[in-house]
């Protein structure tokens, strides 16, 4: 999936930076111990709509480029602007998720979890 960043289209990739980069950003402290629950958590915002979790996902799967996040911020503003809301973007975003060899079997396993609690 291409996504337009400063004036740029950046081929977004869904790989293992892009769990890394998600796991810097989500972490879960267990008795003191801190785990990266990057695509987990993030998966679960995206379902909320939450639009700092969509940026957070572009971040990661763009951080090959070298972008910041306010660079993403500015991208998805003006994606919004130009399509009326973020909906679209969002779907697209949670479909590309779904088809990365990397982080399908997370996603998954993730949602069965969800799912049966």
């Amino acid at each position: 999936m291409n996504f337009k960043i400063d004036g740029q289209d950046v081929k977004l990739k869904f790989g293992v930076r892009f769990c890394r980069e998600l796991d810097k950003v989500y972490t879960v402290d267990y008795e003191g111990l801190e785990f990266g629950m990057g695509v987990n958590l993030a998966v679960m915002n995206l379902e909320q709509k939450n639009p700092v979790a969509l940026a957070n996902v572009i971040y990661a799967a763009s951080a090959h480029k070298g972008f910041d996040s306010e660079d993403v911020d500015e991208a998805i503003e003006d994606y919004a602007e130009e399509n009326g809301d973020l909906n679209k973007l969002f779907e697209k975003i949670k479909d590309e998720l779904g088809k990365s060899s990397t982080v399908k079997a997370t996603i998954e396993h993730f949602q069965a979890n969800a799912k049966a609690e």
